[in-house]
């Protein structure tokens, strides 16, 4: 267990590679972002269908994240489930739900874009297939470094939960998204991390772990 002086300079660490990740991401010109998400999108889809996925997990995109527009349209034509979450500050947890439409979607906690609770329908099944997630920087090894709420670890917790309390229901895929210059080398990871299975960037996609659960 780390003493205080340790802790302090972890997170303070920490919050310094937020920094200057999210200048790196900031720097690319909106016509660069578009071309770069349009790519990964693509990427993903190959993803999706390799493991014949029927459900996703996405965010809508905020400031400069990669856009994840083009795989939700891409998914809807497919007739994919595609789940969004709505972020509850007082717990920093999400409730999950089914989005059919843009026009679904408010200004959440955050001002990020979110499911209107009463315009969309919650999501009460099991955990979607995959899962595909944000952040500030990822590595080869399965590490992201997200946001510093712990949304997406709670999440996970609780998906891992229900996956043990029923036999028949696997974990959903893990797996990062975004742009080619947020991989790093490594990114320092905690014990209570989720670690991801995979990451796709606009170079192609990778996976480093065999999926809980296939198709």
């Amino acid at each position: 267990m780390l003493n205080p002086e340790e802790e302090l300079k972890r997170v303070s660490a920490k919050e310094a590679l937020r920094k200057v990740m999210t200048l790196r991401r900031d720097e690319l010109s909106g016509q660069e972002r578009s071309k770069r998400s349009k790519q990964a999108c693509k990427f993903a889809s190959e993803v999706m269908n390799q493991f014949q996925f029927q459900s996703m997990m996405i965010y809508v995109p905020f400031r400069s994240e990669l856009d994840s527009r083009p795989l939700v349209e891409w998914a809807w034509k497919q007739e994919i489930q595609v789940i969004v979450p709505r972020s509850l500050p007082q717990d920093r947890s999400m409730e999950l739900y089914k989005l059919q439409a843009w026009n679904e979607l408010i200004p959440g906690a955050y001002g990020i874009p979110e499911p209107d609770p009463l315009r969309s329908q919650k999501w009460n099944h099991p955990g979607p297939d995959i899962i595909w997630v944000p952040g500030l920087a990822f590595d080869r090894k399965g590490g992201r470094l997200g946001y510093g709420g712990g949304y997406y670890d709670r999440l996970s917790d609780r998906l891992s939960q229900g996956a043990q309390d029923n036999a028949q229901i696997g974990e959903p895929l893990w797996m990062g998204i975004g742009y080619e210059v947020q991989v790093l080398e490594h990114v320092p990871m905690e014990e209570h991390d989720r670690v991801l299975d995979g990451l796709v960037t606009e170079l192609g996609h990778s996976a480093t772990a065999r999926p809980a659960a296939e198709g």
